[in-house]
């Protein structure tokens, strides 16, 4: 898994989550910030960008956040992605639900911004390791 990111998909249907999360990223050296609104378009932009990294909002109109992530776990091409729920859900219920559907992190909002970036390294570095 990388520990440093060039291409972060984030699917979140929040302008200003995405505004913050996308400069934060960016900021901390990230090149290439792809945003995404609903779970179908983070399985479809997944599947033909190949981030290294897809933080994944849980409440999402078209297709939430758990059944992106189930999907792209059963998926060959995008199985091995790293996933990231950065979400309002905060409830251990919930987290747990996240990673049983296939994430190797969990974030909550609000985030910081200034150690968004860290957080995500440091979850996949984690994740590595397990």
């Amino acid at each position: 898994m990388p520990t440093i990111l060039k291409k972060v998909l984030l699917a979140e249907d929040d302008p200003d989550i995405q505004k913050v999360a996308k400069m934060s990223l960016k900021f901390a050296g990230v090149t290439d910030v792809l945003v995404v609104e609903n779970g179908e378009e983070c399985l479809a932009v997944a599947g033909r960008e190949k981030p290294d990294v897809i933080l994944l909002d849980v409440m999402m109109p078209k297709m939430d956040g758990y059944e992106a992530c189930r999907r792209l776990k059963e998926d060959p091409d995008t199985k091995n992605i790293p996933i990231i729920f950065l979400t309002a859900k905060a409830q251990q219920f919930e987290v747990k639900k996240g990673m049983s559907v296939g994430a190797c992190g969990y974030l909550t909002k609000p985030f910081n911004p200034m150690t968004l970036h860290a957080e995500i390294v440091a979850l996949l570095n984690q994740a590595q390791k397990s």
